[in-house]
C-alpha cells in the first residue's frame, strides 16, 4: 500500500480545499498523525448549512486523494475572534485569511 509523505499530504489538503473557502473561514488548520486526520475550521461566525457543507466536501476531496484507507478523518470548527497569530495551526495552516490588524487594540 502507498504511503504518503508529510509534503504530498499538505499538497492534497491544498488541493482539497479550492474553491471551498467561505468568507466566515479565517484559519484552516490541518494536521496529519499516521492514519487519523484533523481540519480545524476556526471561524468568524457560527457554524453555518453552507460552512459545514463545504468542510465536509474538503474531507470527501482530501479522503479520495489520499492513497491509503483513514481511521479518523475530523472536522472541528472553532468560533473566535482572537487574532490568527494566537490560534494553533495545528501541524500546518493551509488556509489564513487576511484580516488588518492595525486597528487592533
Amino acid at each position: 500500500m502507498k504511503s504518503c509523505t508529510s509534503d504530498e499530504s499538505i499538497v492534497l489538503a491544498l488541493r482539497a480545499i479550492s474553491g471551498e473557502i467561505t468568507p466566515d473561514m479565517r484559519l484552516i488548520a490541518f494536521q496529519l498523525q499516521e492514519d487519523r486526520v484533523v481540519f480545524r475550521f476556526y471561524l468568524e461566525h457560527e457554524v453555518t448549512e453552507l460552512v459545514r457543507e463545504c468542510a465536509e466536501i474538503i474531507a470527501v476531496n482530501f479522503d479520495a486523494g489520499f492513497p491509503r484507507p483513514l481511521k479518523a478523518l475530523d472536522l472541528e470548527f472553532v468560533v473566535t475572534t482572537k487574532p490568527l497569530g494566537h490560534l494553533d495551526a495545528l501541524d500546518f495552516g493551509i488556509f489564513r485569511r487576511w484580516e488588518d490588524v492595525s486597528s487592533a487594540s
